[in-house]
């Protein structure tokens, strides 16, 4: 019987898990060697080291955070965590997380609005002026308010 510890560390490893498209890309993510890969897939480890765990547990933190910034595909989100990234020095952030561990995992989130995958923008859509104010209408969104005309005493700069 798996210890509690070990059945935390499984369930953060499947949910870590369904960020990646495919397990090369989660055990270059991890920087696991396949056979420990394979030990934590299906039942997982009955005890397993705690190094292991973390690195799940900090990579999991991160995946979480990018995916707030990636709506229809969640497999771009570990395709992210193994790419190089220019906003971090050319770094992958899944290699930041390797190398500082908690610190990385702060770091990555302190600043995850300039370094997070990004969902791909819409097409572009031409509203004519009178389509764009029935749109905003129908939404609720009034249009701008003419401003109020102000009364100036400009006696004093008379000559």
């Amino acid at each position: 019987m798996a210890s509690a510890e070990a059945g935390r560390a499984k369930a953060n490893f499947d949910a870590l898990a369904g960020y990646f498209r495919d397990r090369s890309q989660l055990r270059r993510a991890l920087g696991w060697a396949s056979p420990t890969l394979r030990a934590w897939e299906g039942d997982g480890p009955a005890r397993p080291r705690s190094q292991y765990s973390e690195r799940v547990r900090q990579l999991l933190a991160v995946a979480r955070a990018a995916h707030e910034w990636v709506h229809n595909d969640v497999g771009r989100v570990g395709a992210w965590m193994v790419s190089a990234n220019d906003a971090i020095e050319g770094l992958t952030p899944a290699g930041v997380v390797r190398t500082l561990g908690d610190d990385g995992v702060e770091r990555l989130l302190s600043g995850m609005y300039r370094i997070a995958p990004r969902t791909a923008a819409r097409a572009y859509v031409d509203l004519s002026p009178q389509d764009l104010a029935e749109t905003l209408d129908r939404l609720g969104l009034t249009g701008p308010r003419s401003a109020l005309p102000v009364e100036v005493d400009l006696s004093d700069f008379d000559d």
